[in-house]
C-alpha cells in the first residue's frame, strides 16, 4: 500500500509539478505539498514538528527542529541587537537550502541566501520563505510561552541581588520610568554575568556602575524634597537613557562575538560539504 501511494505521488508529480523532479533529494513532493497547507493555514505548522534541541543563550535562543524530515534551525532574539534567522537544511540535513532574516520590527522574511536551483524556480523558493516565516511566528510564541510558565524568581527582576542599591522608591509612583528601570536592571545583570567575556576597562565601568555610581545617584536624589523630585525627574530618564546606551554597546559587542564564532562555523562547514559534492558529482559523472 505504502509503494502504491509514492507511485502515485511520483506520478502526480511528473504530470502536474515536472520542475520539481530535480529537487526530490532535497525536499520531496509531498512535504513541499504539506508547506503549502500551512502557508494557506490548512493545517498547523506545529503537526509533525519534532523540538530537537532548544539551547537558551544571555541575548538569543537557538532551537533546532525536524518537521516532516526536514531539518530547521532557528535564532530566536530575546533583544533586539540582532537578526532573527530560520535556516532550511534538506533531507537528510546536509545540505543549506536557504537562509531567512527578520529584522527587528519587521514582518516580512528575506532571503540572504537561497540554493541555485530554488532561485532559478522563484515559487519553491517563495514556498521555503513564505513557511519559515509561519514557523518562525510559532517558535516564538512558543519560546514566550515557555518563558512565561517557567520558574521565576521570588524577586520582581531575576538578579536584584547583584544590583545592591538599585531600589528606587520614588519610581513606584511612575509606572513608565518603573517598567524603564526594570528592563534595564534586567540587562545589566545579563551583562554582570559575563563579566570574564569583558575587557578590563569595561569590567572595571560595568563593576563602578553597578556598585558605585547607580547606587549613589539614586540615594542623593532621594535626599531631594518631593517637589525637587518631580521637577527633577526628567534627568532621571536622561541617565537611564545613559546607561541603557552603555549596555546596549556591551550587548552589540557580545552578538559581534557570536557572529564572528557563527560564521568560521558556517566556513567550516559550507568548505567540507562544498567539497564533498564535489567529489560525488565526479564520482557519479566516471561512473556514466
Amino acid at each position: 500500500m505504502d509503494n502504491l501511494y509514492s507511485s502515485t505521488l511520483e506520478n502526480l508529480e511528473r504530470t502536474f509539478m515536472p520542475y520539481l523532479s530535480e529537487y526530490q533529494r532535497y525536499i520531496d513532493f509531498q512535504t513541499m505539498r504539506d508547506m503549502k497547507q500551512v502557508i494557506k493555514d490548512k493545517r498547523p505548522v506545529y503537526f509533525d514538528l519534532d523540538i530537537d534541541e532548544l539551547v537558551e543563550m544571555n541575548t538569543r535562543h537557538i532551537m533546532d527542529v525536524f518537521w516532516n524530515g526536514v531539518f530547521f534551525t532557528a535564532v530566536i532574539p530575546s533583544s533586539n541587537t540582532f537578526k532573527g534567522t530560520i535556516e532550511v537544511y534538506g533531507k537528510p540535513p546536509k545540505m543549506l537550502l536557504g537562509r531567512f532574516e527578520k529584522e527587528e520590527g519587521e514582518d516580512t522574511f528575506h532571503p540572504t541566501f537561497l540554493k541555485e536551483e530554488f532561485t532559478r524556480r522563484k515559487g519553491l523558493g517563495d514556498t521555503l520563505r513564505d513557511f519559515s516565516k509561519v514557523l518562525y511566528t510559532y517558535l516564538a510564541s512558543y519560546v514566550e510561552h515557555r518563558e512565561r510558565t517557567g520558574d521565576d524568581t521570588t524577586s520582581e527582576h531575576p538578579g536584584e541581588a547583584i544590583l545592591e542599591g538599585w531600589d528606587f522608591p520614588f519610581l513606584d509612583g511612575h509606572p513608565d520610568l518603573k517598567k524603564e528601570w526594570g528592563s534595564l536592571k534586567k540587562r545589566t545583570v545579563t551583562q554582570f554575568r559575563r563579566m570574564d567575556e569583558l575587557e578590563i576597562e569595561e569590567q572595571y565601568a560595568l563593576e563602578t556602575m553597578v556598585e558605585k555610581d547607580v547606587p549613589e545617584f539614586i540615594e542623593s536624589f532621594e535626599r531631594l524634597s518631593e517637589a525637587n523630585k518631580e521637577i527633577r525627574k526628567e534627568e532621571i530618564f536622561e541617565t537611564m537613557n545613559d546607561l541603557h546606551e552603555f549596555i546596549r554597546k556591551l550587548e552589540y559587542k557580545e552578538e559581534e562575538g557570536h557572529a564572528q564564532k557563527f560564521s568560521r562555523s558556517k566556513g567550516i562547514i559550507a568548505s567540507k560539504y562544498n567539497k564533498d559534492d564535489e567529489n560525488f558529482f565526479s564520482r557519479k559523472e566516471k561512473d556514466v
